[in-house]
């Protein structure tokens, strides 16, 4: 630290003060450098998205549930809007699907054009405004669900006790906390009080198997509402809601994140098809 002070010239910090703190000139020098990492990294990923060896192609880090379930009917949408566009049309994408943490450092370390995720409003994405910018494309819902019965009512379902009674807990799979979905859904299971009536015996860090095993009746689960659109419609799958119509659905933003720097010009297409 003595070194770069006596290189900037001026103290940088106070050493009077308990505990140190910097002095006028130290976050004036924190602030210049600052910026002039942010403009390094700018440069940076501007010159790795530049040499990329195909450039036709937009790279999309995502999560593999959204790979599934949002991403195909989107971006067929996306080629339909610019099939006439000079620069974006007949665009190629490839995605890289990772738990959201891994997408997004692909994503700030310049290795992908695009970060696809959820972003809940009680757990949003946590990048830095100054860098980056998002676009809402969707919203999911998270159903709470379980195999039909014969009659077509649900294996299992959401019970609150009757006053003085004890309610048997009702088997439920999980997402792990690593998933966005996994601290959701228990962050809603906590505000419900729900946690006493649940019995978890499975949980995944892959929404596919959540939903393989409730459709093989070992439980009721929080599915997206893409993920099990079929299901719900033949009733192999049926709403476990808690009795009396008292919906436990919960709302998950959808949003692509692109940094605030000038992308290349297939890129920017991309971006202007995505939030028109």
């Amino acid at each position: 630290m003595q070194a770069l002070e006596v290189w900037a010239g001026a103290p940088l910090i106070d050493r009077s003060a308990f505990p140190v703190r910097l002095t006028n000139e130290g976050r004036q020098f924190l602030e210049a450098a600052q910026t002039a990492l942010r403009t390094l990294d700018e440069v940076r990923m501007s010159l790795r998205a530049a040499h990329r060896a195909d450039a036709s192609t937009i790279t999309i880090a995502t999560g593999k549930t959204l790979a599934r379930s949002m991403v195909p009917p989107w971006l067929a949408g996306l080629r339909a809007a610019l099939r006439d566009d000079p620069v974006g049309a007949g665009f190629r994408t490839r995605l890289s699907t990772h738990a959201t943490h891994d997408a997004l450092e692909m994503f700030t370390e310049g290795d992908a054009d695009f970060v696809l995720c959820y972003s809940p409003h009680d757990l949003p994405v946590m990048l830095d405004d100054a860098r980056y910018q998002f676009h809402l494309v969707g919203v999911e819902r998270l159903v709470c669900v379980a195999a039909a019965t014969a009659r077509g009512g649900p294996e299992f379902r959401l019970q609150k006790p009757k006053s003085g009674a004890r309610a048997a807990a009702v088997p439920m799979i999980a997402y792990a906390e690593t998933l966005t979905m996994g601290r959701m859904v228990n962050q809603e299971i906590a505000r419900r009080k729900l946690a006493s009536l649940l019995d978890v015996i499975a949980v995944s860090d892959f929404a596919e198997s959540v939903h393989e095993m409730v459709r093989q009746k070992m439980g009721l689960a929080w599915l997206p509402a893409r993920l099990i659109a079929e299901d719900l419609h033949t009733g192999r799958l049926v709403r476990a809601d808690l009795q009396g119509g008292d919906s436990a659905d919960l709302a998950l933003d959808i949003c692509l994140y692109r940094p605030r720097a000038q992308m290349r010009p297939l890129a920017e297409a991309f971006w202007r098809a995505a939030t028109a």
